[in-house]
């Protein structure tokens, strides 16, 4: 079942039109198809961001050439995305969405988050191409990073706001909010280390990750929104990612140790049907899935049994996490087949979004999920395990 799900929604991250081919938004990566209106809401930068990466996943994977696909990603980044302080914007709308028009073009707040994964991107597409020019935007946005949204404790402001030069941290909703969901960036910074060895890179990653486990709670959760403590496990596993490859890259056990409790909760967490909660509030879990949140929790699980850091029963529960997200791919024979569902909102509304991230990341956790359960000794070890994590979407 895996090796098919695996073809078709690697199709339809190539084919179904998810990725602009034409127009002034070549390259770009839009948020969804949306089944009701047969349209794509808007075109996203960070997504755009994932969208490179996981290009050069697949090129990694299948020995195939998607460098163009990769390219025009991060030209339409560089060309429509970037704002006059190399920060890069969050949405170009597609259609009218003004309720999120703090999200806009042309409103144009900039969120630390969005500008990290494009980081990791383009590092990722120097590396791979060599092109100077993905280099130097690599370390425009740095720069913005460090010098314009990074706080005195290592941790990020969420946006800034060009019109009034405020930096943000806002606790609405936890993407709002500076939290331990910002060690992600750490991925880019520490690629961007990798290149060019300056230490400057090394010394903010690392702060950035202590800073991100004073979030953590005894049981393993990263409380994610100050206000009522609770965990969304979406920025909760997007913590242990950067931990993860931050603790992997540095040599850091404290930082993998934190990323292992955290799968550890979700894990011990699931449903009987294989499912993991997308919410923790309340002392108690509010039961709703999202894809993207049972990709994540799967692909780490991987990593950590690949570095033998998962124990017998956590990794007895991949199985039935993995056959619950293939519940949420469309399995149909029109252009979005083997795109995957984003889920249920806080209400209780199933969307009818094919999303792009979330196919993203369940293709990622699919093809290593397979890999690792049939051929183990190739992502078997430290240095087995940091190869798949690099391009990590």
């Amino acid at each position: 079942m895996s090796k098919k799900a695996i073809t078709m929604a690697k199709n339809w991250v190539l084919n179904s039109g998810i990725q602009n081919m034409t127009g002034n938004n070549c390259g770009g990566f839009n948020s969804w198809f949306d089944t009701k209106t047969g349209k794509y809401p808007y075109v996203y930068s960070e997504i755009t961001g994932y969208g490179i990466t996981t290009l050069l996943f697949l090129k990694r994977v299948f020995n195939e050439d998607y460098d163009d696909r990769a390219r025009l990603a991060a030209d339409w980044l560089i060309n429509n995305a970037a704002s006059d302080r190399w920060g890069v914007k969050t949405r170009h709308y597609q259609q009218d969405m003004a309720e999120f028009e703090s999200y806009s073009f042309e409103r144009g707040k900039i969120y630390a988050f969005d500008n990290g994964m494009v980081l990791y991107g383009l590092i990722n597409l120097y590396k791979d191409c060599k092109d100077e020019k993905y280099l130097e935007f690599s370390k425009k946005i740095a720069d913005f990073l460090i010098n314009t949204m990074r706080k005195d404790d290592g941790t990020f402001f969420a946006s800034y706001d060009p019109k009034t030069r405020d930096r943000e941290d806002l606790p609405a909703k936890w993407s709002s909010q500076s939290g331990s969901y910002h060690a992600k960036i750490a991925l880019g910074l520490t690629d961007l280390y990798d290149v060019t060895k300056d230490d400057s890179y090394k010394d903010v990653v690392l702060d950035l990750c202590r800073a991100s486990m004073t979030f953590q709670d005894p049981t393993g959760r990263f409380i994610t929104s100050r206000e009522d403590k609770s965990t969304h496990l979406h920025p909760h596993a997007y913590s242990a990612e950067g931990l993860l490859y931050a603790g992997m890259y540095f040599n850091k056990d404290e930082f993998i140790s934190s990323a292992e409790k955290a799968v550890m909760w979700a894990l011990d967490n699931q449903y009987e049907d294989g499912g993991i909660p997308k919410k923790f509030v309340n002392s108690g879990f509010i039961e709703l899935y999202r894809s993207d949140v049972l990709a994540q929790i799967l692909r780490l699980a991987v990593i950590l049994k690949g570095l033998g850091r998962l124990d017998q029963k956590h990794a007895a529960m991949m199985e039935k996490l993995k056959n619950k997200l293939l519940n949420f791919q469309h399995d149909s024979d029109d252009l979005q087949a083997g795109g995957f569902y984003y889920g249920f909102t806080l209400d209780g509304v199933k969307k009818k979004h094919i999303n792009s991230w979330c196919s993203m990341f369940a293709l990622q956790a699919l093809i290593m999920y397979d890999e690792g359960k049939g051929q183990g000794a190739r992502v078997k070890g430290h240095d087995a395990a940091m190869n798949r994590m690099e391009c990590f979407v």
